[in-house]
């Protein structure tokens, strides 16, 4: 029986043994990696096609001061090497395209935000002027009219600057938005999209 375990058969069996169990470890692993990659990509494509229907409201209604974000994150490119067996040259394709322009979305939303944030704070800084030079304003009337004088111009600049309901949006930003819109295609209802479910194991 020593013998035998010191044999080069022996060596050789244990050594191809080894191997096996190594090549099943890792292609076991590499499914679990796959698993977890597809479902981080369902939760961000669900995520995405669920602001792209809210952006597509906000259009719609004109109430474009606050666009949400629609790819934070984009795992395509970290996981895409793995699905290159699973996806066809479409699928692939489509996917591709999915995260393009939703990045490309997501760019012209962060722009559009900033504006709108950067002329917020613009009107508030003339509002607070236009106010300052109201008082100064006031000391050249009579007290008796000054009181109204200042309450009418304030009421004024509040009205004209404070309450002003129409919100200007750069319309380069929302034409960009509009058009990448239009082009990206629904993945979760496609045969992508079932692969990707099939290969996270979930049922929808």
């Amino acid at each position: 029986m020593m013998e035998l375990f010191n044999s080069n058969f022996f060596a050789g069996l244990a050594t191809l043994l080894t191997g096996t169990v190594a090549i099943g470890i890792y292609f076991q692993q590499k499914n679990d990696t796959k698993t977890q990659a597809a479902r981080v990509l369902l939760v961000e494509i669900r995520t995405a096609e669920e602001r792209i229907a809210q952006i597509k409201e906000k259009i719609a209604t004109e109430e474009t001061a606050d666009i949400p974000s629609v790819l934070p994150t984009k795992s395509w490119k970290i996981y895409s090497h793995l699905f290159v067996s699973d996806l066809d040259q479409d699928e692939l394709k489509l996917m591709g395209s999915f995260y393009d322009y939703c990045e490309s979305i997501e760019d012209f939303g962060k722009r559009n935000n900033d504006f709108f944030w950067i002329t917020t704070e613009e009107r508030a800084r003339v509002s607070q002027q236009q106010i300052a030079e109201i008082f100064n304003e006031a000391y050249a009337i009579t007290e008796d009219n000054r009181d109204e004088f200042i309450t009418n111009k304030i009421a004024f600049v509040r009205n004209a600057f404070d309450n002003y309901g129409f919100m200007y949006s750069p319309q380069k930003t929302l034409t960009g938005i509009k058009n990448y819109i239009d082009k990206i295609q629904t993945i979760t209802t496609s045969t992508c999209g079932l692969k990707l479910k099939r290969i996270a194991k979930l049922s929808k």
